[in-house]
């Protein structure tokens, strides 16, 4: 089967699990043996480079990028208050991108056509005229539902009345747009019962990212630190860092003063990293994750917003280190509380786990080895791979 595979980023460098996403999706569909193209958007948040794509990939997927100005700009953000229009989408509408994929669509005979995210909806009408194929949306959240939250949790007045407008228009586009694919990939079954429940008839399926346990990167059970990790570019971890600094960092330091917290992602803003808490190490982007989450302890997910599956729980518990997490963080993956993982839900729940982990190592490695083991069962690429392969037949 030949596959365009049309994404909103550039897949590498892997800098946010987004972009692992992507990425574990082009490996699923190549180990089916599919063929597979590669078009992306590059923005100036994301450059496009060649080289950071692997020497194999290269060869197999030809990667290729348009870039797109999807910069905010004051002006658009005013006139975006009076319009219907969705303006998150807008900015990544572009001429010369939509000219790119008929081109391709013109030059190949592609049977299936794959659009990472909702952003890039507003060109199922160009696929539609100059191509037979089947399209899919990789859905990677539910995106209105994030700034619906956003929303909520805003203290600003004017950005609070902003993220609502942003929200409503984004929901009347992405749920009439939604029924304009042959099918959807769901990253968790929570947003596809979501779509359901808001009259979306295209058939959807859940397809999980696929994780590979790994046994080179040896946990450390011995450190009581605590770490999170996630990119400074999506609003809901830098909503989760204020929470660590302002209430679970102060509150406890009086409890474990030699404990620290570090914290690590891409897009890390200069005031973050100049930060002075006491117990806080702000650590920017990692050259290693995997390697970062083996060294640093207990991995803490305080989430109170967004949609889809948290990709750094996946990847922490594939290694086997234990995490403690909130109802929201842990969306989207069938975990079992105690076993899996530790709830969490507001700071005094995060303070009694992350004594008790303190004082219980063994409980620590516990569930740091069966999380490990949750992933070995039900995320390995053959499964995801199956389920990807059983949903196209169907389309």
């Amino acid at each position: 089967m030949n596959v365009l595979h049309v994404t909103n980023k550039p897949i590498f460098p892997i800098l946010d699990g987004g972009q692992l996403a992507m990425h574990r999706l082009l490996m699923n569909l190549l180990h089916q043996g599919f063929a597979v193209k590669n078009l992306s958007v590059e923005t100036h948040k994301h450059p496009f480079d060649i080289n950071a794509f692997p020497e194999k990939l290269q060869d197999i997927i030809a990667p290729e990028a348009q870039y797109i100005d999807t910069k905010v700009k004051a002006w658009d953000v005013v006139k975006s208050l009076f319009s219907s229009e969705s303006y998150n989408i807008k900015r990544f509408i572009d001429k010369d991108f939509e000219t790119r994929i008929k081109e391709l669509l013109q030059e190949n005979s592609f049977e299936l056509v794959i659009l990472e995210s909702a952003f890039l909806l507003s060109y199922v009408h160009i696929i539609r005229q100059y191509s037979d194929a089947k399209i899919v949306l990789r859905a990677h959240n539910v995106e209105y539902r994030i700034w619906r939250q956003a929303a909520r949790h805003e203290k600003s007045v004017f950005k609070r009345i902003y993220f609502k407008k942003l929200a409503k228009n984004l929901k009347k586009f992405e749920l009439t747009h939604l029924n304009m694919v042959d099918g959807i990939f769901c990253i968790s079954e929570q947003d596809k019962e979501f779509f359901r429940r808001r009259t979306i008839r295209v058939p959807m399926t859940v397809i999980p990212v696929y994780m590979e346990t790994r046994d080179e990167y040896p946990v450390d059970y011995g450190n009581n630190d605590f770490f999170f990790i996630g990119s400074m570019s999506w609003k809901p971890n830098v909503e989760a860092v204020r929470w660590i600094v302002n209430s679970i960092a102060p509150r406890l330091y009086k409890i474990l003063p030699d404990v620290k917290i570090h914290i690590a992602g891409s897009a890390m803003p200069k005031a973050m990293m100049e930060k002075k808490v006491k117990n806080v190490v702000f650590h920017g982007k990692v050259p290693n994750m995997l390697d970062f989450m083996s060294k640093h302890g207990t991995l803490i997910v305080p989430l109170k917003s967004g949609s889809g599956v948290r990709i750094k729980i996946l990847e922490a518990m594939s290694i086997g280190v234990p995490v403690i997490s909130t109802e929201k963080g842990k969306e989207g993956i069938n975990l079992v509380p105690k076993k899996h993982f530790l709830t969490a839900n507001i700071t005094e729940e995060f303070l009694l786990q992350m004594k008790f982990i303190d004082t219980n190592t063994d409980i620590k490695q516990t569930v740091g080895q069966e999380g490990k083991e949750f992933i070995r069962q039900e995320y390995s690429i053959d499964i995801v791979s199956q389920k990807i392969s059983d949903f196209i037949a169907k389309i």
